[in-house]
């Protein structure tokens, strides 16, 4: 077999990454390595000072960021004790061979027993064996500059740019109060397995596992929804959605949306904006919680205020049903299939999901009574399906 043909057939398979995130990944990293750099030029007034293995702790930070090794510990205590373990062997080992080999064996043990692994640690700690100079003392100051440094800026730009800026979940919790200990032990409303359950099946493992907790649920339950579509079949959004749907405009007035609900006995207002795209959508509960009750008003005092337009040309009560609707709003395509209404209902407790076209415009709602009656109807049908082929079978 030809060498080509050998490393193709062991090639690892392609990170599977839609191009927004991987062109996300790109930017991100070139953004906290550039200003890192910048950082540390300002700081020291001549060639800025960058370790190598912050480029790959970038990789780590900016593309696998809910992995164990990507959380701010994990990065800010494997760099720095790597990086004192380099110093010290750098000091006390003189012939290089060796004491790379020791810096590279030590600073993974470190790491490990400091629950801080971050591979490009490894790295760092052969910077100070690699530039021994021998000195009469450990260079300490390497832990300061550059060390130091590059660490606090590049983990100071992967929260702001992780946290804020992509708001995503990061860093994941890893300690964890009495109350959130106790939730991690109830299951799951939709797999019905617990953190719990799975932290016990994994904890026997001989090998580590690049996945946390959550995203190990949230696999199992897509690969149930995965077989859910299976046996079902292609019953999509649109097939059961409600299109003649009532919507508001962000400035409907809020007692014109009211009496448009109460007259058509409507449980829920979409809120549409001039392209038919959903900013919003009220409920009942919308109009109620925004009542200012007190133990010596009425309801019904109450109410009529909140609910007449104001005569004044300026008030501090809502006016439009843009300033009570619900902004966060979860929608899904018409050719997306009923299991991913499943997670919204059972999960996320929504009793009604608003369905939109290719080019996200509203076309209709999904309510639960709806998703709850196909998934009937199909289990009958199946059902009626195996009896005939159980009776032609015999």
């Amino acid at each position: 077999m030809k060498p080509s043909s050998y490393l193709r057939q062991r090639a690892g398979k392609p990170v599977k990454l839609n191009d927004w995130v991987k062109t996300m990944a790109a930017l991100t990293s070139l953004v906290a390595i550039f200003s890192t750099v910048v950082i540390s030029q300002f700081t020291f007034g001549h060639a800025p000072l960058l370790l190598a293995s912050m480029g790959a702790s970038a990789v780590i930070l900016f593309v696998v960021y809910s992995s164990p090794l990507a959380q701010p510990w994990s990065f800010l205590g494997g760099h720095m004790l790597s990086g004192l373990v380099g110093v010290l062997v750098a000091f006390y080992v003189q012939d290089p061979a060796l004491a790379s080999a020791l810096a590279v064996s030590l600073s993974v043990l470190a790491m490990l027993t400091g629950r801080c692994l971050h591979p490009p640690g490894a790295a760092t700690a052969l910077v100070p064996v690699l530039n021994a100079t021998h000195e009469a003392t450990p260079d300490f100051a390497f832990l300061l500059a550059p060390l130091g440094l590059n660490v606090i800026s590049m983990l100071f730009f992967t929260l702001i740019i992780n946290r804020i800026v992509l708001r995503r979940p990061y860093p994941t919790s890893i300690h964890l109060s009495a109350a959130e200990r106790d939730s991690r032990l109830v299951p799951d409303t939709l797999n019905g397995i617990s953190p719990a359950d799975i932290e016990q099946a994994t904890k026997d493992f001989k090998q580590f596992i690049d996945v946390g907790v959550d995203d190990l649920s949230q696999i199992f339950t897509r690969l149930q929804l995965l077989h859910f579509e299976k046996q079902q079949g292609s019953i999509s959004c649109g097939e059961i959605m409600q299109t003649s749907i009532a919507t508001a405009e962000y400035a409907t007035e809020v007692e014109s949306a009211w009496i448009m609900m109460h007259e058509q006995n409507l449980k829920v207002l979409p809120v549409l904006d001039k392209a038919r795209r959903v900013i919003g959508i009220v409920t009942r509960y919308d109009f109620l919680k925004n009542l200012k009750m007190t133990p010596y008003d009425s309801f019904e005092d109450k109410w009529l205020a909140f609910i007449k337009r104001s005569s004044s040309t300026s008030t501090d009560k809502p006016e439009a049903i843009g300033h009570i609707m619900t902004r966060k709003v979860k929608t899904l395509p018409a050719t997306a299939h009923i299991a991913e209404l499943i997670p919204l209902v059972v999960r996320e407790g929504h009793h009604h999901v608003p369905i939109v076209d290719h080019e996200d415009r509203f076309v209709g709602l999904v309510f639960q009574n709806s998703l709850i009656a196909a998934l009937f109807n199909q289990q009958l049908l199946n059902q009626s399906v195996m009896s005939e082929q159980q009776n032609s079978a015999s």
